[in-house]
């Protein structure tokens, strides 16, 4: 009976089914499309109802992965090569000041993101939760340089980091591999004490090739 019940408490609730469903759909969805989602298609689409729905959808609206318009559903704007582009440059300036001023504290931290990229190599099959692991090394690392408005500010791109990753790592067998070694090499730069920036700005540029390659 005591397994019975801790097997029950660990099933997912109904917002949260909605919301891992919802949010799945919108990283998958081409960078370059929009799309409008009504409630009562992802009720049955998730298999919950419009409650639950709606609670995931307010969840993914304060996380920017979305907006929400009056009479008309949730907004999913498309992401362009332009804005791909100004994304590239956004991280570039957060993610090189933040190996440069948090070496130390990142150096400190290696073993932990070493990890990350391990269990990237793990979900190379798995395009949706190797990009999240993606993100998740990125801003280890920011937040690591201890500067909450630029944290803040890294964590708002979240969402545009998510629908490009995708797309780059969708983009040719070798991708994930590729994303992977630039990964050790940033955190070998780090390690050394040099050539973090270049090395960042090397796997950034390559991601931008692969983002909005036709």
């Amino acid at each position: 009976m005591a397994d019975e019940m801790r097997v029950e408490s660990a099933a997912p609730s109904a917002p949260e089914v909605a919301y891992e469903w919802i949010k799945r759909y919108i990283v998958e969805l081409p960078r370059e499309k929009d799309a409008f989602l009504n409630e009562v298609s992802l009720a049955k689409a998730t298999e919950t109802s419009r409650t639950p729905v709606r609670e995931a959808l307010l969840r993914l609206e304060s996380e920017g992965m979305l907006r929400r318009i009056p009479r008309k559903g949730a907004y999913v704007p498309p992401i362009s090569d332009d804005d791909v582009r100004v994304l590239m440059d956004a991280r570039s300036l957060v993610e090189t000041w933040a190996a440069d001023v948090g070496g130390e504290a990142i150096r400190a931290e290696m073993t932990g993101l070493r990890r990350i990229v391990e269990e990237q190599r793990a979900a190379s099959g798995d395009t949706a939760r190797f990009i999240e692991l993606d993100i998740e090394f990125h801003s280890r690392m920011v937040r690591l340089a201890r500067n909450p408005l630029l944290t803040e500010f890294y964590d708002s791109l979240r969402q545009r980091q998510l629908r490009v990753g995708v797309r780059a790592v969708s983009h040719g067998a070798d991708r994930p591999g590729g994303v992977l070694r630039e990964h050790a090499e940033i955190l070998d730069a780090i390690e050394r004490g040099e050539g973090s920036a270049a090395a960042i700005e090397a796997h950034l540029r390559s991601t931008l090739v692969a983002a909005i390659a036709p």
